[in-house]
């Protein structure tokens, strides 16, 4: 059994970090119940639709915006701004686990359709190029055996509620936003 060397800094002690410097296990059980988090109070928004369009307008504010186009272009996948979006919303109050559910689908198409409007070519998730690179290996294979079956469509603006739409057609452009890329 090996010694330790006491004198010697440990490895929490040399990154300045106390591990014992947590929330005691069931802490959150003893708070006040008059003191809810805003998860665990009635939501705000109970439907999806006003949900969205309240997205869409968050996410469409120029700074939000150049910065979601930056993102896309960087190749962030779409699922996961969706995650970051709905959770944040759903951390906040404005919508219960449910409805977060329920929003994912429109929102990634939200996102797609956003892409879509300055011609970014969106990552849908991670390892997706990988998986279409295994796929078309795949389909040469079975050429013959996939005729029959339906194409599985790849997510698009058509998907999105047209009132959505119309208001992503109305987008100002790169040039109108300043990144002129």
């Amino acid at each position: 059994m090996a010694e330790f060397d006491k004198t010697q800094p440990n490895q929490f002690e040399k990154r300045g970090v106390n591990p014992f410097n947590n929330p005691t296990p069931g802490e959150s059980l003893t708070r006040d119940p008059e003191q809810k988090f805003p998860w665990e109070q009635a939501p705000q928004l109970n439907e999806v639709e006003p949900v969205i369009k309240e997205i869409f307008i968050n996410i469409t504010q120029k700074e939000k915006l150049l910065e979601l186009l930056h993102l896309l272009r960087k190749g962030t996948p779409v699922d996961e701004l969706t995650q970051v979006i709905l959770y944040r919303g759903m951390t906040q109050g404005i919508y219960n686990t449910d409805l977060m559910m329920l929003l994912i689908e429109p929102v990634m198409y939200l996102i797609v359709a956003i892409a879509e409007e300055y011609e970014i070519d969106p990552v849908i998730y991670e390892g997706m190029d990988q998986d279409i690179a295994e796929e078309e290996d795949f389909d040469t294979a079975i050429a013959e055996k996939n005729q029959e079956e339906e194409e599985v469509q790849r997510p698009t603006s058509k998907n999105v509620p047209a009132s959505i739409l119309a208001r992503v057609k109305q987008l100002p452009s790169e040039e109108e936003l300043g990144t002129g890329e």
